[in-house]
């Protein structure tokens, strides 16, 4: 309960309509440190239901040049650190967005970013990139109807490369023959740990992939 005419109080972290300016220059701030720059994308994570408000084009205006920027100039990561972190919540942001005529002027520029990423980043990000060109093809589909062959091509490109990424892991000779601290990386259940997480993996970029593909036709 809060009495009348007392402010309601506001949840540790939560994003303030008035401060979107200041975590905008935290944002792209060169400077910052990346813990502290995962900390400001992720009260942006957090405060993800004022784009369901009138101040969705206010946040756009802030935000989505600088989330841009870090996922193109960022170069992908491969390990589980701050820096995959933010890449994997920026894109989380952005397919959480409401797909209406407030995103229309930044459609283009983010199936763009996302179709870079699909070629570039690792496959737990190319699977939101993958539901996020899902959704624009689903909602904006007339005016990107450009776009359909590039992304068509990209999916075709996964299912042509399956095969040998397969053929690797179950073929290839152990890492770690001959001994040397590699040795535990080429035995059955290291390869077998390895196949499981192929399939798992290839199996949801594969089906997110064709989900889009059909609806980009």
């Amino acid at each position: 309960y809060v009495p009348r005419g007392r402010p309601r109080p506001v949840a540790a972290g939560m994003l303030l309509t008035g401060s979107f300016e200041a975590h905008a220059a935290k944002l792209v701030d060169p400077n910052l440190d990346q813990q502290e720059r995962l900390k400001v994308v992720t009260e942006i994570r957090d405060s993800i239901e004022i784009v369901h408000t009138a101040e969705y084009a206010n946040f756009l205006r802030h935000f989505f040049a600088g989330f841009c920027q870090i996922l193109v100039v960022g170069p992908p990561e491969t390990t589980d650190g701050p820096a995959q972190k933010i890449r994997n919540m920026i894109l989380e942001i952005l397919n959480r967005l409401p797909n209406n005529e407030t995103l229309r002027p930044h459609v283009n520029q983010m199936l763009q970013v996302c179709m870079q990423l699909l070629d570039q980043d690792n496959e737990e990000n190319a699977v939101l990139c993958l539901r996020i060109i899902f959704d624009l093809h689903k909602n904006f589909r007339p005016a990107l109807e450009r776009e359909v062959q590039p992304f068509l091509d990209f999916v075709q490109r996964v299912y042509t490369a399956l095969p040998n990424t397969v053929k690797k892991v179950f073929t290839e000779p152990p890492a770690g023959e001959g001994g040397g601290d590699g040795a535990a990386a080429g035995t059955p259940q290291a390869r077998l740990a390895a196949a499981q997480q192929l399939v798992s993996t290839k199996s949801r970029l594969l089906m997110t992939a064709s989900s889009a593909a059909q609806a980009a036709k």
